[in-house]
Parts: structure tokens; C-alpha cells; sequence
């Protein structure tokens, strides 16, 4: 992404579009969304039923063989489209690395085509 927004970003943001199983913080069964961006300090989720800003949340996602669990909070909320989620916690072992491992990847790919 690029322009204004992206000069008050504290992480590059990459397209990455991926399944993400979304369940409010202690339920135990969620709801299926489609990450459209990630950062290192949360992402975009395109879902018709996006959650109220501030809501917790659990995040699972399974990039390639691995499978990422982080906690966050709902940031933005925009009706019938999708919502903004902040990561606050990685609920998965080594997590953390896991994600910068894919975002590493994702910037490779973006840099290739430009």
C-alpha cells in the first residue's frame, strides 16, 4: 500500500490474502474471514460481519505448514466490508518468528514486482 495512511503506519503493510478463523477472546468456536493486508503489528480481515472496535479477539491462521495464533483488538470497523485488528499477544509457539519469517517473504515479493 501506498500514500498518506502509510506515512503513519509503524509497519509496512503487505497484500497477503489468506483464511482466517476469527473467535472473540473466550469462545470457543469463531467465524471464517479472509486476511487482505498483514503487518508485524496486526491486519486487515475482509468480513461481512466485522466485530465492534475494541472487541478481543483470537486470530488463527495457517500459512503454508505452520499455523499462527495471535490475540489482538479490533481497531476499525467498517460494516459489510471488513475490520483493522491490532496483535497484541502470539498465542503460538515462536509465533512471532513464524510471522516475520512470512512477512520477510512477502516483502521479496513485493520488491520482485515492482
Amino acid at each position: 500500500m501506498s500514500g498518506e495512511k502509510d506515512k503513519h503506519r509503524r509497519f509496512p503493510r503487505y497484500p497477503y490474502h489468506i483464511g482466517v478463523e476469527v473467535r472473540q477472546d473466550g469462545a470457543k468456536s469463531g467465524y471464517w474471514g479472509n486476511v487482505d493486508d498483514i503487518c508485524l503489528g496486526g491486519c486487515y480481515i475482509n468480513t461481512f460481519s466485522p466485530l465492534r472496535t475494541d472487541t478481543e479477539v483470537v486470530l488463527l491462521f495457517k500459512p503454508d505448514a505452520v499455523e499462527i495464533a495471535v490475540s489482538g483488538h479490533v481497531v476499525t470497523c467498517h460494516p459489510g466490508v471488513g475490520m483493522g485488528v491490532e496483535f497484541t499477544n502470539f498465542l503460538s509457539e515462536d509465533g512471532d518468528n513464524q510471522l516475520k519469517s512470512l512477512l520477510a517473504v512477502l516483502e521479496q515479493s513485493v520488491q520482485g514486482n515492482s
